[in-house]
């Protein structure tokens, strides 16, 4: 991908001991995290993809377990934040042609942002999303919180929720995040608003058998 390093970002963590300081930078390439509403001040990191060596990635993640801030910076973003308690993290291993030893890589994400997969957590009130095209906003939902909607839905849905005041715009690298508002029977309130008003519907050949 040609300048993708220019879209990259870095995650520091510096942490003091009676006799030592570790400060540890590594890669970051995709970051979700909620807006600073100052400079300075902590927020919640939902996702942050990083990459770097054995000792750097072993470091980040026991910080991520103690619970630990990090301070991200990326093209036109600075901020500092953690990703809070019970947080699930994804490791994995890239070759690079070149170099000897693998890449380690590393998916940090916070419960919030674990929750919203495979329907969890039914009871929430705001959905973080990676992503905020129509069709991906229509579908995360749906699974979340099992609404029975059709593909051709996301456009008018999303525009919805837009018109509602629900939609809160995260920051992001590499990314699009946003964060909905509302439990699951708001969600089916306006699903049932738009079915009645004939916004969408349910065509003969959506029908089943």
């Amino acid at each position: 991908m040609q300048n993708a390093h220019l879209r990259m970002g870095t995650l520091t963590f510096v942490k003091q001991t009676r006799d030592t300081v570790t400060d540890v930078t590594v890669h970051l390439n995709q970051l979700v995290a909620e807006p600073p509403e100052r400079p300075g001040l902590a927020v919640a990191i939902h996702l942050a993809s990083i990459f770097g060596g054995d000792v750097e990635i072993g470091a980040v993640t026991a910080a991520a377990h103690e619970g630990l801030k990090f301070q991200i910076k990326a093209p036109g973003l600075t901020l500092f934040g953690a990703l809070g308690e019970d947080a699930v993290l994804y490791r994995s291993s890239l070759q690079v042609p070149g170099r000897k030893r693998p890449v380690r890589h590393l998916i940090l994400v916070s419960r919030s942002l674990f929750e919203t997969t495979f329907g969890a957590n039914k009871e929430a009130r705001r959905t973080v999303l990676y992503d905020d095209s129509p069709e991906f906003v229509l579908h995360r939902l749906a699974v979340r919180f099992g609404l029975p909607v059709l593909p051709e839905w996301g456009p008018w849905f999303r525009a919805e929720l837009d018109r509602r005041g629900l939609v809160e715009e995260l920051a992001g690298v590499n990314c699009s995040p946003i964060a909905v508002k509302g439990t699951k029977l708001r969600m089916l309130r306006i699903l049932s608003q738009g079915l009645r008003r004939k916004a969408i519907a349910i065509t003969s050949n959506d029908s089943r058998a």
